[in-house]
Parts: structure tokens; sequence; C-alpha cells
């Protein structure tokens, strides 16, 4: 980003850098936040009705406070996932050794899936290392797989812990909780492989067909966390950005 979205993101909505010093520290926001997280940061000030301009003009300082805050909720959602992530490579061997042993790795129950057929997984004495070396789709085609969901892990479900407004349960079948998995998995390839903190959620087609927003992935994750018994008791429940540059 450049001079351009300066213009567009802090002038053009009433944010009036006062020295040369902060219109200075705004063009070096633009060059190291996303455009995404400008823009949303805008869409908060803007719509906060505690915060008042002044003569008209909002202040640097008002409008860095909620680029800190937008900031934070992407790096927030980055580790919640991760940590689900860990859990779930966790859950999956656990159950998985209870029904076909502590090499289940090498069974002839995982041959559906190419990567365990790899000499370099084969060769793991270890099937939690095998776990470790695939990706987060491939955790998917292991829990997901009709004999094994059926067999292993369907029984784990804590369905009844979610329901709807009527007392009925909220996610019945495969289908529907394979669709939280979706969700998690879309944000999670570009939030964890590039660090890219949520853009692609907004603008990715693949992720706009998915109509995703920030609270549908918060939302996702958490039910699965539910349906899965996560404990989230050592999570990391905040954290604090600071930009080093603000005055």
């Amino acid at each position: 980003m450049n001079h351009k979205h300066f213009r567009q993101i802090i002038l053009a909505n009433n944010i009036q850098p006062q020295t040369f010093g902060q219109t200075k520290l705004c063009l070096k926001l633009v060059t190291q936040k996303e455009k995404f997280i400008l823009e949303d940061a805008v869409k908060a000030l803007l719509h906060n009705k505690q915060i008042n301009p002044l003569n008209g003009f909002y202040s640097t300082n008002q409008y860095i406070n909620q680029v800190l805050q937008i900031t934070h909720r992407y790096y927030a959602l980055y580790i919640q996932i991760s940590q689900f992530e860990a859990f779930l490579r966790t859950f999956i061997n656990h159950k998985m050794i209870k029904g076909y042993g502590n090499q289940w790795h090498k069974d002839a129950i995982i041959s559906d899936i190419s990567d365990f057929s790899k000499y370099e997984i084969q060769k793991l004495d270890k099937p939690s290392k095998a776990l470790n070396a695939i990706s987060f789709g491939t955790l998917e085609l292991i829990f997901f797989n009709g004999s094994r969901y059926g067999n292993i892990f369907e029984k784990y479900i804590k369905k009844h812990k979610i329901l709807t407004k009527d007392h009925k349960i909220k996610y019945n079948n495969k289908k529907e909780i394979k669709s939280l998995f979706s969700i998690i998995r879309n944000a999670r390839n570009d939030i964890c492989h590039h660090r890219r903190i949520g853009e692609s959620i907004r603008t990715n087609p693949k992720y706009s067909k998915h109509k995703m927003t920030l609270s549908k992935v918060t939302n996702a994750l958490e039910d699965l966390k539910i349906l899965l018994g996560y404990d989230n008791r050592f999570d990391v429940k905040s954290l604090k950005i600071e930009y080093k540059d603000f005055k």
C-alpha cells in the first residue's frame, strides 16, 4: 500500500493528522497493515458513537486505537485456530490408538489416504509424529472417512451440548459437522500459512463463496470445540499488541 491508500483510507474518512510526525506515522501504518484491517478500523471508528470527532475530524490516536483492536482480533484468531489444531491432532491420535492400536498409521485402515503410504510416514515409529507431518485437510480425511468416523469418532462427539432455540440438537449429522471444519480450514489455510491475518476471509473468491466473516469463523470454531470436548483452561486469553511508533 502507498500514498493512494493513505488518501483513500485516512484522509477520505475525516481522519486528520495534525503534525508531520503523525502523517509519517499514518503512512507507515498503511505500509505495515493490510488494507482489510485499516478499512475495518475506519468502520469501527465511524460507527462507534462513544468516539466523537473534533471539529469534524478524527484524531490519529483515535484511529490507531481502532487499528490495534482489529489487529488484536485476528492475531487472537490465529492463536485460537492453532491451539485447536494441536488439540485435534492429539484427539484423533488417542481415539485411533484405542480403535486400531499404537501403529495405526501403518495399518490398512488408513490406506485410503495417500500421505500415509509415503516412506517418510511409514518409517515413523509413532502415529503422533505422522499426524504432525500432514496437513489440516488430511486430518479431515482421517476424521470423516465413513468407517473411521462411524466406528471411532462419532461416539465422542458431544452433539447434545449444542441445541437450537427449540431445544433440538443443532448438529445432528456428519455433513453439518463437516461444514464447521470447512469454515475453519478455509480461514486457517490463509491465516496460519501466510500470516495474512484475515484479508482473504473477505476478498478471496473461495472464501467469498462461503460468505466468510470473522464472526462466522469464531462461532464455527467455538462450536467445534464444544462438540469435541476441547478444554480451554490453558488457552491464551488475551494479547497486548502495541504500535511502537504510536504517540
